[in-house]
């Protein structure tokens, strides 16, 4: 179950039970189903666990701050950070509610979204939110970064790990990911847009530099994402996103390196980028 937050940490002017309705409600409902295969060698590939230790060294994190990870899913990085730190005060906020329930205890489990976060005005030293962001869409993504800036304090540092798109692939890898939710059944009509949305990096870093962070890449990775072995389409729509894969022009295969592995299943590669983010003071 969540936890409740301390009164001196409640956000004064949003009360967290009214934040459901602003979220898209189909895809809460994906990650409440998979939570428990969240963590299995499926996923591993978009969850790039690898590179938590890395993380954390980059945030400088540090005994006694206050820590959240956003967007948590199963609070594997803030694992981390508690191991490592035992005395950090580790706050973990998800809109799923399977998700935050595989999380051990020990931390402040909060259900509510990235875009409007029950939380006072600069009162975390640390936030991390990894791959999650694009989970938004496109009109909400920089929302969220104005929401996680407000929440940090003047010295606090936000490390953002997420997945980019290319000018060549964009419109391709948006389909590839919209595609799949579409044939999973978590499709919600958000407008006239994705209700997922992977930003071009030049479009991502214009955001950050608006929002007023000073922006400090760190470095890049690239995720191999397996969406045949999560096993969450359906017969026909898995046929649908195999054909949408197999008719891609082959510079945009050659630039995902989409390839068919021996057991049938289509990889490909998603490039991403770890951020290093300190709002700007005037």
């Amino acid at each position: 179950m969540t936890s409740s937050l301390n009164p001196e940490l409640k956000r004064p002017d949003v009360n967290e039970t009214d934040l459901y309705p602003i979220v898209n409600t189909s895809l809460r409902q994906r990650y409440d189903r998979i939570a428990a295969c969240w963590n299995s060698t499926a996923y591993e590939g978009t969850r790039r666990d690898d590179l938590i230790e890395e993380l954390i060294s980059i945030g400088q994190v540090e005994d006694h701050q206050m820590v959240l990870e956003a967007m948590c899913g199963t609070g594997i990085l803030a694992r981390g950070i508690r191991q490592r730190f035992p005395r950090v005060q580790m706050y973990v906020l998800d809109f799923s509610r399977g998700m935050l329930n595989m999380i051990p205890e020990g931390m402040v489990k909060v259900q509510a979204s990235v875009i409007a976060m029950p939380f006072p005005d600069q009162v975390f030293h640390r936030v991390f939110l990894r791959s999650g962001i694009y989970d938004l869409p496109k009109r909400l993504q920089l929302k969220a970064l104005y929401e996680m800036k407000r929440i940090l304090t003047e010295k606090g540092v936000l490390i953002l790990q997420t997945y980019y798109t290319t000018p060549t692939t964009k419109e391709a890898l948006n389909n590839i990911v919209n595609i799949k939710d579409l044939a999973s059944g978590q499709y919600e009509d958000m407008g006239r847009e994705y209700p997922r949305y992977f930003a071009l990096r030049e479009e991502l870093e214009a955001w950050l530099e608006e929002t007023g962070f000073v922006v400090e890449p760190i470095r890049t990775f690239e995720g191999v994402i397996r969406y045949l072995k999560t096993q969450e389409m359906m017969k026909l729509g898995k046929e649908l996103w195999m054909e949408y894969m197999n008719d891609l022009p082959q510079q945009i295969k050659e630039e995902i390196k989409l390839r068919s592995e021996s057991d049938g299943n289509l990889t490909y590669n998603f490039p991403g980028i770890i951020y290093r983010l300190t709002p700007l003071h005037s």
